[in-house]
């Protein structure tokens, strides 16, 4: 198959290459300004514990933006042998090369680590049990759940289990690339489920850790799924975007198409539909209980201005992309379905940000922008780990044996 392909198609471009070093270096820059911003101008006033709050809870948020991605790339990659599909073949290689940023990303997580054993309240105030006035927290804290100790072994577990996973099914993915044997599919296929129920405990856990914490004595048993959603629809966001880019930087022409595309589309749509109806579900079982200990969490992020970021979440994640992607004639249309990808993943952010920053007080101008910087800087130091990735490696899976599906593959016309 790869004689009737221009296998030049299939390489990263030359000039992307070299950007791996640029991206990096430049989101270091932008993190260290962002915190800078965020230190220095809550500082201003006297409040250092205040500002060093406020950047711990913008460094968690954006570590989660980009965190949620990669997630969302392992599970597509399971799910692909679940069904035993063939339409996605030819992009799946872009998963597995976002899915391997894992290892880069837990070394991202170890700032938070450290900040925990410098025994520091921010962002999570159980880590020091002196500060805490709730009974149902001292109780979490007294059983041992919500210490730095076993918090730092449950996020070590999650990344082991997540790279573990990654890095079987991205190591028998390049094996095939290299022979050709449909051992290496069946192998992916017979381990994709049991690997699903691990990939679902972990992160539902890594959540309920990471970001549920922050409000230690609040508790939401859909708070995993609220998460997982929100990932996926980053990852197809972020994977229609590498594919565009990618095509505009004349690779891939040969292997991803119109059908891909419209497919990828289709997934974040319904994505888009998934987190709205989670969000919305949880939201409406608090309402409905009114119980000050469940509520309050929908107090702190409707008050000191976070209020217009959670019902701007109504409009921005769900009515208008919605409506911008309901049609089958955008979805297929480049720079239509572009657009609507940059939007998603720009909402995304914005989607963690109202999980996590509004704990950490009200919002100033200064560590506002501060903490956009960082978020650009953790995108542009995640890109800088796909590149290392994808440099040396082809970006189709060229002797998969269901690569001839995905490239004869078309969405019925109704």
């Amino acid at each position: 198959m790869s004689s009737k392909y221009d296998l030049e198609s299939i390489e990263l471009p030359v000039t992307w290459k070299r950007l791996k070093p640029i991206f990096f270096a430049a989101g270091l820059i932008l993190l260290a300004g962002g915190a800078f911003l965020s230190l220095f101008a809550r500082g201003a006033d006297g409040s250092t514990d205040s500002a060093f709050k406020f950047f711990m809870h913008s460094y968690l948020a954006n570590f989660m933006f980009v965190m949620t991605i990669a997630l969302g790339a392992l599970f597509f990659i399971l799910i692909q042998f679940v069904s035993r599909a063939g339409w996605s073949t030819s992009i799946r290689r872009i998963a597995e090369l976002i899915m391997t940023t894992i290892p880069f990303l837990a070394l991202m997580f170890i700032p938070i680590i450290a900040i925990l054993f410098a025994n520091y309240s921010a962002p999570y105030e159980w880590n020091v049990p002196a500060e805490v006035h709730s009974s149902v927290v001292k109780a979490k804290i007294d059983i041992g759940y919500l210490t730095k100790e076993w918090f730092s072994i449950r996020a070590v577990s999650y990344f082991v289990l997540w790279i573990a996973m990654a890095f079987y099914f991205f190591g028998h993915s390049r094996k095939q690339d290299e022979t050709g044997d449909v051992e290496h599919s069946l192998a992916r296929q017979k381990w994709a489920g049991p690997c699903i129920m691990i990939f679902a405990l972990s992160v539902s856990f890594a959540a309920f850790d990471w970001v549920m914490s922050i409000d230690a004595d609040w508790f939401s048993t859909i708070f995993g799924v609220y998460v997982f959603a929100a990932g996926m629809m980053a990852f197809f966001a972020t994977t229609i975007l590498i594919s565009m880019a990618l095509q505009n930087a004349g690779k891939l022409q040969s292997f991803v198409n119109v059908e891909h595309f419209h497919d990828m589309g289709k997934f974040m749509f319904g994505f888009i539909m998934f987190w709205s109806y989670i969000a919305f579900s949880q939201l409406l079982l608090y309402w409905y209980g009114n119980i000050p200990e469940e509520t309050f969490w929908y107090q702190v992020r409707l008050q000191d201005g976070w209020q217009y970021l959670a019902y701007g979440l109504i409009p921005l994640h769900f009515a208008i992309p919605f409506l911008g992607t309901l049609s089958r004639h955008v979805r297929r249309h480049r720079l239509g379905l572009t657009f609507w990808a940059a939007w998603a993943l720009a909402v995304h952010w914005l989607d963690m940000t109202f999980l996590v920053m509004p704990n950490a007080g009200a919002p100033s101008f200064m560590p506002i922008v501060g903490h956009l910087l960082g978020g650009i800087g953790m995108l542009l130091v995640f890109l800088s780990f796909f590149l290392v990735r994808a440099s040396d490696v082809p970006l189709v899976p060229m002797k998969d044996p269901r690569l001839p599906e995905a490239l004869t593959y078309a969405n019925p016309l109704l």
